[in-house]
């Protein structure tokens, strides 16, 4: 294993996957976590089929123009922060064997305020509210394992060596930030799980070659997001990501809501909604009332003759406990927190 740092001006537009000139496969290493059979579709020039719509190149150009906000607030919060040089961005590539190399840029090298010790990887990433949620609530290799790979290599590239490495996470929606650190030890696990991932493919170009028609297996189903999102779907999969009437289904069905009811249920839940709202703010003013009555009384509890009954006005004290999840991923490995930390998946109905 060789590591090289250099600095090269397209690292922000270049492919997850290409051939060198002597013939090395490089992953980018944002991609380590996509599909392999995804990664040889863009190695070996295959045309894309499913193109990134302007929504999602909005998002992503905005995540990539959020990073150095978090690393300002970083340092704002005492960390020693060494962010990369974005126009000229540092550059970091491992060479895995001698046909396999990782590469890509490092958003930073920083130092935590207090007791950080030496410099680890800051690796930034931006989040919607419920990705932010779960990621602070189950930890990155549970929820994101492709961002503790590609710090990992990261690391490898600039250190030569495992280390604690830092996840810096922004909520896109509410503009907060929190921080990850995984431990060395996990570190260099993460390291070895996503060498043997990328050895498979490995293997398959040392077989076969740069062949574009011999293909890897894929790594996921139809069903899984990041099929659904592969910019290859329809060549490795046609039809897949176009939705299929039923020849059969009858014109009519009795049992369907009519567009004219669902109208008629939607008006219905909006004059809901604005009593509702209504309601909460003649309760939100009367409990205001009282409790400004209950003070001025120099009382804890006090009777008052309601419509129907007399009342007990008093203040109720609960104690709530906080799971610090941040010192908990810290301390177990991933295996121990998921008989700790389980998920519930619940459905509901939003209309918004």
């Amino acid at each position: 294993m060789t590591t090289t740092i250099e600095n090269k001006t397209d690292v922000y537009s270049r492919p997850n996957a290409r051939f060198g000139d002597d013939g090395t496969l490089e992953i980018r290493a944002s991609a380590v976590g996509n599909c392999r059979r995804a990664l040889w579709y863009e190695a070996t020039g295959h045309q894309v089929t499913n193109p990134r719509d302007d929504d999602s190149l909005t998002m992503l150009e905005a995540g990539n123009a959020l990073e150095p906000v978090v690393l300002r607030a970083m340092q704002r919060a005492g960390w020693d922060i060494t962010p990369t040089d974005r126009d000229n961005p540092r550059m970091v590539s491992l060479r895995l064997g001698p046909t396999l190399a990782v590469s890509g840029h490092v958003d930073a090298a920083g130092v935590a305020p207090i007791f950080g010790l030496e410099p680890s990887i800051v690796e930034v990433k931006t989040r919607g509210p419920e990705a932010y949620k779960k990621w602070r609530t189950l930890g990155a290799e549970r929820s994101h394992p492709e961002s503790v790979w590609q710090a990992a290599f990261y690391t490898y590239g600039a250190f030569e060596e495992a280390r604690d490495l830092v996840i810096a996470t922004l909520d896109t929606g509410n503009r907060v930030w929190d921080y990850e650190v995984i431990p060395a030890r996990r570190v260099e696990r993460a390291f070895d799980q996503a060498c043997a991932r990328l050895g498979e493919l490995a293997a398959h170009h040392l077989v076969n070659g740069p062949d574009p028609y011999v293909l890897p297996e894929r790594d996921f189903t139809a069903d899984d997001w990041q099929c659904k999102r592969c910019p290859f779907l329809n060549a490795c999969l046609p039809g897949s990501a176009a939705v299929e009437e039923a020849e059969d289904e009858p014109a009519v069905d009795a049992g369907l809501v009519t567009d004219d009811e669902a109208q008629a249920a939607l008006r219905e839940y909006e004059q809901a909604q604005e009593m509702l709202k209504a309601i909460e703010e003649d309760k939100a003013w009367a409990l205001g009332m009282l409790r400004t009555w209950l003070k001025q009384q120099g009382k804890e509890k006090a009777r008052l003759e309601g419509r129907e009954k007399t009342r007990t006005v008093g203040k109720v004290k609960s104690t709530r406990y906080n799971v610090n999840h941040k010192r908990l991923n810290a301390l177990l490995d991933p295996e121990t927190r998921a008989t700790i930390v389980t998920e519930n998946v619940s459905e509901y109905l939003r209309v918004s």
